[in-house]
């Protein structure tokens, strides 16, 4: 990997006009042919013309000093950690539909609205006694035919492996609510390579559907949030998670409002251990969130930790993980940082981008 000085960036920014094309961005290169807006030290065209003087030079994304971006025409240019995940979001755009505002208590419990999480997916296993299908985990739709979810979600000791994928629910015993769902078979699972049972530490995985998912305003593909460094206070978590310690589950989806909690903070709740968690909460790897009065419950496992934009897009950051015996402790619940896992969820979910 080549890197470009300063003074080259600053040369080059010097002869290009401003745009405004955020990173990640497709862009119109001079011969009319679409580029994508990465950052000039990363852009090869970019070194071969202001450092070598060959080739036109590229145009100008966004001025951010060292961090400038510019149209980029390199084929590999897609293989840019990051860069597949952007497009996607771009593509899918805002949600097709957006609730009524509605104000936020901090750390309470709510039903959500209908087609308020378009991405949200219910897990289902086989329960062979009582011959009916089983919804233990949650997950998020990435893709037309990916959904985002915990490791561990992926095999359960009572019920076996993960069979089934809903789509577009929101009361799950109800056929009469304002909801289209759409039912899946597992077509492939896909455990990160570095998870292991028991063990804490990278509980991330994919599944791949039988077919493809139909968009509808109550079935859309969320974004991945990018960026390990995130200036974000709050979030939230939805699930069909247990309403009370040994209670029961919740048929309609539940939505939880969040606060960050940093990591020195997060720590002082889960101690080392050896077996579970032989290094800690691990900044880099999870992310933690929490209020006072609500944490995460049986059920929630493989749900996403979200943020909406003000223009309409869901960004997870977060895949529910664990957490302390639900609603008895005010303990933070820890989820796997999405951020961090990037490069290994794009050549799965988006292979064939060039």
């Amino acid at each position: 990997m080549f890197i470009l000085n300063l003074s080259a960036v600053l040369i080059f920014v010097a002869i290009c006009s401003k745009a405004t094309l955020e990173w990640g961005e497709n862009c119109e290169l001079e011969n009319g042919s679409i580029g994508v807006c990465i950052e000039a030290a990363k852009c090869q065209q970019a070194y071969r013309s202001i450092k070598l003087g060959i080739g036109n030079k590229p145009k100008l994304c966004e001025y951010k000093g060292k961090d400038t971006t510019v149209c980029c025409d390199d084929g590999n240019v897609t293989e840019i950690t990051g860069v597949r995940s952007v497009q996607a979001c771009k593509k899918w755009g805002p949600i097709l539909h957006l609730p009524p505002v509605r104000s936020i208590i901090g750390g309470s419990v709510q039903p959500s609205s209908t087609a308020e999480f378009p991405h949200m997916a219910a897990l289902g296993y086989e329960d062979t006694e009582k011959n009916e299908t089983y919804w233990g985990c949650g997950g998020s739709l990435i893709s037309l035919k990916f959904v985002l979810t915990a490791a561990h979600c992926l095999h359960t000791m009572q019920f076996g492996p993960i069979k089934y994928v809903r789509l577009g629910d929101l009361n799950l015993r109800a056929t009469n609510d304002d909801a289209d769902p759409q039912d899946f078979l597992v077509s492939k699972t896909y455990g990160h390579p570095l998870y292991r049972s028991r063990v804490k530490y990278h509980d991330i995985a994919l599944i791949e559907l039988n077919r493809p998912a139909v968009i509808t305003k109550f079935v859309q593909p969320a974004c991945l949030n990018i960026h390990l460094n995130t200036s974000i206070s709050s979030f939230t978590a939805t699930g069909w998670g247990l309403l009370s310690f040994h209670g029961n589950a919740a048929d309609h989806l539940q939505k939880s409002f969040l606060r960050y909690v940093n990591n020195t903070e997060c720590r002082k709740s889960y101690d080392v251990n050896s077996r579970l968690l032989s290094e800690g909460v691990q900044e880099k790897y999870q992310i933690c969130a929490g209020f006072e009065t609500k944490d995460s419950c049986q059920g929630d496992s493989g749900g996403p930790l979200q943020s909406l934009t003000e223009l309409g897009n869901y960004y997870i950051h977060g895949v529910t993980s664990f957490g302390k015996a639900c609603l008895l402790t005010n303990s933070p619940v820890v989820y796997t940082r999405v951020a961090n896992y990037i490069d290994w969820i794009e050549p799965i979910v988006w292979p064939n981008t060039k």
